[in-house]
C-alpha cells in the first residue's frame, strides 16, 4: 500500500462534512434533522430517473447518479437498466468508492467510465484499500426506443463525499472455538432507518475467516427476515426457524452475539429474537437488554494494571494501587516488566523469565534473549516473547507447560500485544505495525497466522490493545500516542476523538486496561507511570518504574 492510499484510507473513516460538493444538483435535496446521532450528514438525496431522449453517456452518469441516493434505495438506479439487467443486478455484493468519475461515448450502444478508486468493501462490510484506476464498459440497449443499461457491474458504486457524509465504522460480534468470547470483527455501513437490518444481515453471512476459528450462533442470511424493525427501542430479530428451540446455551450465545452488535444502534435498548412462532429466552425474559451478556466480553474486573517499582508489583488503576497479593508483592525480584492475571503471572527479565502462579508460587524458570513485555490473556494464558537465531520465538504457559508457539513471519520484535478476547495479536518489528491470528484447539494455543502490516504515519515502536478492534501505538519519540482500527482506519492522535496530547514527556512504554472500557497508561524515561484521565494525562504517585504490563 503506497503512502497516499493509505492517507486516503484513514481519512474516510475520520472525514467530517466540510461541503456539499459530493451531493448531486439533480432532484430533490432536503435538509432535516440529524436522527441518529452518528456524526452523519442531514442532507437527504431523492435522485432523477430517466427521462425521454437520454444518450447513452447521460444514461450512465444518471445511473450513478442514482446510486446516490440517500435514503439508500435502488429502485431509481434500476430504471435505467434494462428489465433483464435490473434482475439480475445485485447491487448489495460490493461498494466501491471513487474519488473522481469520467464517462466517455465509446461507440453506438456503448459508454466508458473510469473510476479513480479508493476502497472497496465486501458484502459484509468489510473495507479494503483499492487505490487506482477502474475502467467499466457499459453496453446499452434500446428498450422502446430509450437506451438502457444492459451489463451493470454487481455492487454499488459511490462517491468519497457520500461515503464520508453516510458511512460509519462497526463491529459484527462472533464467537472464538470455545463459544464463551466474543470477537469483534471491523465493518462499514450506512447510517440511518435500515442500520439494524445492515448489522443483522453481514452478522447473518457468518464469520470471516480472519481471525482463524471463529463460529456463529446466528442463523444463516437465508434465514433472517428482510428487515429488523425497531419498536420503541426494541429491535426486533425474526428468523424462518424455530430458533426458541434451540438449547439453552446456543439460545445465549445468539442473544449475546445479536446484543453486542445491535447495541450500537443508537436507538436501540433491548432486542427481541423470534423464529416461526418461538422466542429467543434463555433467562426468561422475551424482550432482552440490549446491553446485557457482559460475561461474553472483556473481563470488567481486570481494571489494573502491573507496575514494577519499588522493588514491588503494583496494580495500579485510575485511582487506586497497591502491591499486588502474594510473592510478586513483597519482591520483584529486579524484573523488567511482570503481568499478573487471575491464576498466572509472568515476569521477564531481560535474559530470563519466570512463570507462577497469581500469588507467586510454583515458579518455572525459563531463560531467553531480550524478552518483551510479557501478556496474560483472557484464558489465563501466559505469553513470553524474545529471540532467537535472528527471529522472534514465542511460547505460551497454560498453567501447566510451556509450548513453543509457531509464529511464521515474524521476525525479531520490540513489543507484543495479546487482544481482550484472545483472538489476535499485535506486534511492533523494525518500525512495523503489525497484526495477526491466534491459532487455537482444544483450548490450547497451536500457533499464529502470518501477520498483516497496519499503515502508520511513522514508525512504530511499542503496541497496545484499546479495545477488540483498535490499537494504540507509540510512534518515533516526541510524536504523540496514536490509535487505529485493525482494519487500517480511524486513526486518530492519542485516543478516539483525539485531543488529549502528552504532557512534556518521552513515552518508553505502553498499556491499556482489557477491560470494555480500557484505560490507557505510559512510562516514560524518568520511570514516571502516567494514565489519561478523560481529557488529560495524570502523572499516579509511585516510585520510579522499571516497566508497566
Amino acid at each position: 500500500m503506497t503512502r497516499r492510499s493509505v492517507g486516503l484510507v484513514l481519512a474516510l473513516a475520520v472525514a467530517v462534512l466540510t461541503g456539499c460538493a459530493g451531493i448531486p444538483t439533480s432532484g430533490p435535496v432536503e435538509r432535516v434533522e440529524d436522527e441518529v446521532g452518528l456524526g452523519e450528514s442531514t442532507v437527504r438525496y431523492t435522485p432523477s430517473g430517466p427521462i425521454p431522449g437520454m444518450t447513452e453517456t447521460q444514461v450512465v452518469r444518471g445511473f450513478l447518479d442514482a446510486m446516490l441516493a440517500y435514503p439508500v434505495t435502488h429502485r431509481v438506479a434500476a430504471e435505467y437498466l434494462t428489465p433483464t439487467a435490473a434482475q439480475r443486478w445485485r447491487p448489495g455484493a460490493s461498494t466501491t468508492v471513487y474519488s473522481s468519475v469520467e464517462a466517455f461515448s465509446a461507440s453506438v450502444g456503448s459508454t466508458r467510465v473510469e473510476l479513480g478508486t479508493e476502497v472497496r468493501l465486501d458484502e459484509q462490510g468489510s473495507l479494503t484499500p483499492a487505490e487506482g484506476t477502474e475502467r467499466l464498459r457499459f453496453a446499452l440497449e434500446r428498450i422502446d426506443g430509450q437506451w438502457r443499461i444492459a451489463n451493470p457491474p454487481d455492487g454499488v458504486l459511490v462517491s468519497r463525499d457520500w461515503f464520508e457524509d453516510y458511512v460509519r465504522a462497526f463491529d459484527l460480534f462472533f464467537l472464538d472455538a470455545s463459544g464463551r468470547h466474543l470477537v469483534p470483527v471491523p465493518v462499514h455501513e450506512v447510517v440511518g432507518d435500515q442500520l439494524a437490518t445492515s448489522l443483522m444481515t453481514s452478522l447473518a453471512l457468518g464469520p470471516p475467516p480472519e481471525p482463524p476459528g471463529l463460529t456463529t450462533a446466528v442463523p444463516p442470511e437465508g434465514e433472517l427476515r428482510a428487515s429488523v424493525p425497531v419498536v420503541g427501542g426494541v429491535a426486533q430479530v425474526d428468523f424462518a426457524r424455530r430458533v426458541g428451540d434451540l438449547s439453552t446455551s446456543t439460545q445465549k450465545r445468539l442473544s449475546a452475539q445479536v446484543a453486542w452488535t445491535l447495541r450500537q444502534v443508537p436507538v436501540v435498548t433491548d432486542v427481541q429474537i423470534t423464529g416461526d412462532g418461538t422466542v429467543v429466552a434463555p433467562t426468561g425474559d422475551l424482550v432482552q437488554d440490549a446491553r446485557g451478556w457482559a460475561s461474553y466480553g472483556p473481563d470488567k474486573s481486570r481494571r489494573w494494571v502491573h507496575v514494577t517499582a519499588g522493588d514491588i508489583v503494583h496494580q495500579v488503576g485510575p485511582r487506586a494501587q497497591q502491591p499486588v497479593p502474594g510473592a510478586w508483592g513483597r519482591t520483584d525480584g529486579g524484573a523488567t516488566a511482570v503481568a499478573v492475571g487471575e491464576e498466572l503471572a509472568v515476569g521477564v527479565w531481560t535474559d530470563r523469565a519466570r512463570v507462577t502462579t497469581a500469588r507467586g508460587g510454583r515458579p518455572l524458570d525459563l531463560t531467553g534473549d531480550r524478552f518483551v513485555r510479557p501478556a496474560v490473556d483472557i484464558d489465563s494464558m501466559g505469553w513470553l516473547v524474545d529471540r532467537q537465531d535472528g527471529r522472534a520465538r514465542v511460547r505460551v504457559h497454560d498453567g501447566e507447560s510451556l509450548t513453543l508457539v509457531p509464529s511464521p513471519g515474524l521476525a525479531v520484535l520490540s513489543s507484543f500485544a495479546i487482544s481482550p478476547d484472545g483472538a489476535r495479536y499485535a506486534a511492533t518489528s523494525g518500525g512495523r505495525l503489525l497484526l495477526g491470528g491466534v491459532q487455537r484447539r482444544e483450548g490450547r494455543v497451536v500457533g499464529l497466522t502470518e501477520p498483516e502490516q497496519l499503515p502508520t504515519q511513522a514508525a512504530a515502536r511499542e503496541v497496545a490493545w484499546v479495545d477488540g478492534t483498535r490499537v494504540a501505538h507509540l510512534g518515533p519519540r516526541g510524536t504523540q500516542v496514536r490509535s487505529v482500527r485493525i482494519d487500517g482506519t480511524g486513526a486518530v492522535d492519542a485516543w478516539p476523538g483525539g485531543g488529549q496530547l502528552l504532557p512534556g514527556i518521552d513515552p518508553v512504554a505502553l498499556v491499556a486496561t482489557p477491560a470494555a472500557r480500557s484505560d490507557l497508561y505510559l512510562l516514560d524515561t524518568e520511570g514516571g507511570v502516567w494514565v489519561l484521565d478523560r481529557t488529560r494525562w495524570v502523572q499516579l504517585d509511585l516510585p520510579a518504574a522499571r516497566g508497566i504490563a
